[in-house]
């Protein structure tokens, strides 16, 4: 790299956060216009601009406080509800606590009001691939997550993770859990997904079930694909026996259909994974964060990485992993059914992971970020 380089690329990164505040600089003005105007102490403005409807743990809190009927006042900004700019300035500086569930970049370069909240109550769990300031590539002196007060994650165990990847100090992430897995702990939820899955896939009924579902390789919904050579799954279906069933859930970047039989149900097209993870015995996966959900959920996992050398090389990851997987690591698709058949849901790994990643999801967690994050009400 040359001293050019080197100079542009400095003035390119002091630059950067000047560039965040001209991008929304009439809703700055707009926001700080709305500041002389009184801000409701139980005012909760929900946002979330990358989803067409409200869901996640955002969802999960909204419905955790209807339920119960706490005293909020609770303001959706998602998907077709988002107001226009003049509305929204005056929502966002009129709610005492202002909730986002992945990058919001409107809010970055906002001064908040003094008492104001910003958290991010993080659509993901666990820590897994990095995100944010704890990958190489980041922009460190961009204004991106820095201003969010709170922050939560679903174990005290990764508090300093998530504070490295917001770039805010460990104080402000709370260990709460994931707000949305409490619904795995709705007997009612659960057994209704069931018998949908059931009624749409009815060979699956009375089988114990390998769940084959790989993250993308490639770089995002453009050019997602998943190689066909590394797995047969009519093989492994074969291999497994009459007592059990494969069924297949891609991620939706993967382009490329994998092979299947009539021993093998794909249900790719099912929107929710954690559907599907209710009739599963034995995830298989490879990188994907649904990982964390399966434990949550209590079944065993295999974790099948045919290229993670090569992988590893390409994305980054918070810890080693073959330190931290969940189960048996297999490389060769010749080894996935022996290691199917010996998969133990109460396997040390598991419990390892389970109280390392997943400690405080346990049907509480939107409780719990209530009396935690919003208990100054």
């Amino acid at each position: 790299m040359t001293d050019d380089t080197i100079i542009m690329s400095k003035l390119k990164s002091l630059a950067y956060p000047h560039l965040q505040k001209m991008r929304y600089a009439s809703l700055i003005k707009k926001f700080n216009e709305a500041k002389k105007l009184p801000m409701a102490d139980n005012k909760i403005l929900m946002l979330s601009t990358s989803k067409g409807e409200l869901g996640g743990n955002l969802l999960a809190i909204k419905n955790y406080i209807e339920r119960n009927s706490l005293p909020f006042d609770i303001t959706v900004a998602a998907g077709e509800s988002i107001p226009d700019e003049n509305t929204l300035a005056g929502e966002l500086a009129g709610s005492k606590y202002i909730l986002v569930d992945d990058y919001e970049p409107m809010v970055y370069p906002l001064t908040l009001r003094d008492g104001q909240h910003l958290v991010q109550v993080w659509h993901a769990m666990g820590a897994f691939k990095k995100f944010g300031y704890a990958r190489d590539t980041a922009e460190k002196n961009s204004l991106t997550h820095k201003n969010y007060t709170e922050a939560i994650c679903s174990s005290p165990e990764i508090v300093s993770v998530y504070a490295e990847s917001f770039g805010i100090s460990e104080d402000k992430v709370k260990p709460v859990g994931t707000p949305r897995t409490d619904l795995f702990f709705d007997s009612e939820y659960v057994e209704n997904a069931k018998r949908r899955i059931y009624e749409k896939a009815p060979s699956l009924k009375g089988k114990k079930v390998a769940l084959f579902a790989p993250t993308f390789r490639g770089n995002n919904v453009n050019d997602g694909y998943y190689p066909e050579e590394f797995i047969d799954l009519e093989r492994l279906a074969e291999e497994l026996g009459d007592g059990w069933a494969v069924a297949l859930k891609l991620h939706p970047f993967i382009k490329n259909k994998l092979k299947t039989g009539e021993n093998v149900i794909d249900l790719s097209d099912e929107r929710e994974i954690n559907d599907l993870l209710f009739i599963t015995d034995v995830l298989i996966t490879d990188y994907s964060s649904v990982i964390f959900e399966n434990a949550v959920i209590g079944n065993a996992a295999v974790l099948f990485a045919p290229d993670l050398e090569s992988y590893i090389n390409d994305r980054g990851f918070y810890f080693d992993y073959e330190s931290y997987v969940c189960g048996e690591l297999v490389k060769n698709k010749t080894e996935l059914s022996a290691a199917v058949l010996r998969a133990d849901k109460n396997d040390i790994k598991m419990k390892k992971f389970k109280d390392r990643f997943v400690s405080l999801c346990d049907g509480n967690s939107s409780k719990r970020f209530v009396d935690t994050v919003l208990e100054d009400r």
